[in-house]
């Protein structure tokens, strides 16, 4: 290696490494990490959005520049000039250097990056464009059920439908069970539509078709009724060229797994597959991605064992836990600090966390200080805790703070009910997120007006 092509290779990394310059070592590290399965274990308020990011701007922009001697061309002392200057201070020269400092940069469009909300993968879609402008447009930054949609809408003819079928949401989805209970003559109080819907989504959740749930159930006279049931749910679709939201991830399984070409397509496509919030992944999202990803195997997942809320709706923990043992050269990096809360917070945190049975483990530090001490506070019954909490808002607005600096969590909207009086009673302004008030229920709204003409 010549004299000038060491200069160079230092240069280039010092160059990529004031790009990255925010990031910390860890953080660092999974972004740089470019090649093969990556497993980023990341502790809450640990900025996993932003490595996401990072990570994408690193493959698009540089590729695999930091971890290889290779270079796309011959280095002269031009380029080495070029990056000295860049390095001193002159931000003009910033997109040629990205441009020479490159090594196999992967295009956009062979990025798939999978969130699990629209809002998240709204997030991530703007976050994108303003750090990489209109490269951004190409990467498909979606939902799974948006990714598959798309995927279906081009294929779809392949599995029995047009490429303009329709997507089912619940209430459509009721309509159509009640129609397949009605042609069996089901009573709809022995098999209420709601547990049907559950139990249909469930068995899509682990691919088995109509077929084969009723072959599976054959002893058992209810979830046999419920596979006739969901065959007839599924023939009425499939009739109406319509599909659920878990058909759109079955079928999307199904037509990679049937069809070798659309496979081998989206595999050479999708030669970057990214999944954020792995932890609550199930079973059929952990084979569409690992279909995605089988020919290049660089996937990366995002997640934290720690976080795992939707066993109940099919997510297993199971693979995140099992990663290591999926993809054999897997790299694990563990995201611990936390930017988001002080030292007193993650300490109680980490103590509860600790006995979770299965994680992977890790332990979440920050270096914010301490900070104030956490206040337990046990209340005999809802009444004393409305009053408790009422009481601490309003002795903090007298200390100085501000309405909006107070939140209140609660695990089910029914607790709302007393909390709401008593922030009423002390004529503290509030709003429900994700909900309505406990006055502005429908069903609260009916009972009220039913009560009214009782009382009148």
């Amino acid at each position: 290696m010549t004299q000038t092509k060491e200069r160079f290779l230092l240069l280039r990394r010092r160059v990529i490494e004031k790009e990255f310059k925010r990031m910390n070592k860890e953080q660092l590290e999974a972004v740089l990490t470019v090649r093969g399965p990556l497993l980023i274990l990341a502790g809450a308020g640990s900025g996993k959005t932003t490595v996401l990011v990072n990570r994408i701007a690193n493959l698009i922009n540089f590729g695999n520049a930091y971890n290889t001697d290779s270079t796309d061309f011959d280095i002269g002392e031009d380029e080495v000039k070029l990056l000295e200057d860049y390095l001193s201070g002159n931000e003009e020269l910033r997109s040629e250097v990205i441009r020479i400092c490159a090594f196999k940069a992967v295009n956009p469009w062979n990025i798939l990056a999978i969130t699990f909300t629209n809002k998240a993968a709204g997030e991530l879609k703007n976050r994108l464009e303003a750090m990489l402008g209109e490269k951004s447009n190409d990467i498909w930054a979606s939902t799974f059920h948006s990714a598959c949609a798309r995927i279906l809408r081009r294929y779809a003819g392949l599995i029995g439908y047009t490429n303009n079928f329709t997507i089912y949401d619940t209430d459509d989805q009721k309509k159509v069970v009640k129609r397949a209970l009605k042609e069996l003559s089901f009573d709809e109080k022995m098999l209420p539509p709601k547990s049907i819907i559950a139990e249909i989504s469930r068995a899509k959740d682990s691919m088995i078709s109509p077929e084969k749930y009723i072959e599976y159930n054959e002893l058992d006279y209810r979830k046999k009724s419920i596979g006739l049931v969901y065959r007839e749910y599924q023939k009425q679709l499939q009739s109406a060229d319509a599909m659920d939201f878990d058909d759109l991830i079955f079928y999307t399984v199904k037509l990679l797994e049937e069809n070798e070409d659309v496979l081998e397509y989206y595999q050479n496509k999708f030669k970057y597959v990214l999944v954020d919030e792995y932890q609550d992944t199930n079973h059929i999202q952990y084979l569409l991605t690992s279909l995605l990803s089988g020919k290049y195997q660089n996937l990366c997942v995002v997640g934290d064992d720690d976080q795992s809320i939707y066993r109940f709706r099919g997510a297993t923990i199971e693979n995140i836990l099992s990663f290591e043992r999926q993809y054999q050269n897997a790299k694990v990096i563990r995201l611990e600090q936390n930017y988001r809360s002080t030292g007193n917070i993650l300490n109680a945190a980490n103590a509860v966390i600790k006995n979770n049975e299965n994680r992977k483990g890790k332990n979440l530090w920050t270096d914010s200080g301490d900070g104030e001490k956490l206040c337990v506070y046990s209340c005999s019954d809802e009444i004393r805790e409305g009053q408790y909490i009422a009481d601490s808002i309003i002795d903090n607005i007298n200390k100085g703070y501000k309405w909006s600096d107070h939140a209140i969590l609660y695990r089910m909207n029914a607790q709302s009910n007393f909390i709401e009086k008593f922030l009423v009673r002390a004529a503290i302004p509030y709003r429900i997120i994700g909900g309505f008030r406990f006055y502005e229920r429908a069903e609260i709204r009916d009972a009220i007006a039913y009560l009214t003409v009782i009382n009148n």
